[in-house]
């Protein structure tokens, strides 16, 4: 990949046909009506920046790699724009005609140019991903393995949204041990298998942000003198939605954050019946790492 003094080299400021303009969704995000039609209201063309669009060039048709014009900063400018009547707009066009995989840099200066600072977390993955970013492809592997996956499409029944949790966790040490051993945990504790493979691991409340922290902070916090059969017997009774509703109920009388009332409510059910020699205890030093404040609303 060519660094970003060659692409600027190589780039120039022109007027693009709008109607022209095709958008990669493998790393763009999906249009938001509303702050269309909040562009379209105030629009002016003096202040408006300029759009970043990537030129692939020509490419054979059928083939991997669809040439053309691709938009990657200015989406909903574009799209008000039109709405407006206006067909061309000015652009700084990047020449990508070269590029074997043009639509991973498309992705990395869609990141780089702070077009995403509006965008969700689960967005702003989706560009990181196609960018070939390693730490989020090192995510997606540690999911999959679990047997689930990031949702970006609101519409389907399962995956995870809680991006910005998971990546919290994955961050914790160099290689993403304590997101795997977490995943792993979750999977035992709330998974549903059938013919030998994870089908909608997360039920209901499994797969909250709340309750990822929690089973993280439970690792963190008891990994060495915990029985892990007990844990996954004791959580697989009781189930996820019971785990949320205990959480809710001691948060009305401790307050503190939901999901680290979702840990003490983990704790209470490995304690169940137990001894007091092997009862765990609450820890909240170093939860705040993980999480925010342990003590306060989340």
């Amino acid at each position: 990949m060519a660094s970003s003094e060659e692409h600027q080299a190589k780039s120039r400021i022109g007027k693009v046909d709008l109607s022209k303009l095709k958008v990669d969704i493998t790393y763009q995000r999906t249009p938001s009506p509303s702050m269309v039609d909040q562009i379209e209201e105030n629009w002016d063309i003096v202040s408006s920046e300029l759009l970043l669009v990537a030129d692939r060039g020509d490419r054979p048709e059928g083939g991997e790699v669809e040439g053309g014009l691709f938009l990657i900063n200015g989406q909903h400018r574009s799209l008000a724009a039109r709405r407006k009547g206006i067909k061309s707009l000015e652009a700084r066009i990047l020449d990508l005609s070269d590029e074997e995989d043009p639509a991973a840099i498309e992705a990395h200066y869609r990141l780089d140019t702070g077009v995403g600072l509006s965008d969700k977390a689960t967005e702003k993955f989706k560009a990181k991903i196609r960018s070939g970013d390693p730490e989020s492809l090192s995510i997606v592997k540690i999911l999959h393995r679990a047997g689930t996956f990031i949702k970006f499409n609101p519409a389907e029944a399962e995956g995870l949204t809680c991006v910005a949790t998971i990546e919290r966790i994955y961050r914790k040490d160099d290689v993403g041990a304590l997101l795997s051993n977490t995943m792993e945990l979750t999977t035992e504790c709330f998974g549903s298998i059938r013919d030998g493979k994870v089908v909608n691991p997360y039920p209901e409340k499994a797969g909250t942000s709340a309750m990822l922290k929690a089973m993280a902070w439970f690792i963190v916090a008891h990994y060495e003198e915990v029985d892990h059969t007990r844990v996954v017997e004791k959580l697989r009774e009781i189930g996820s939605r019971a785990i949320d509703n205990r959480a809710r109920t001691i948060q009305g009388t401790m307050s503190g954050a939901l999901w680290f009332n979702y840990y003490r409510a983990i704790v209470d059910a490995y304690n169940e019946r137990l001894t007091d020699s092997r009862r765990l205890e609450w820890k909240s030093k170093g939860a705040a790492s993980l999480g925010g404040r342990a003590r306060s609303s989340d």
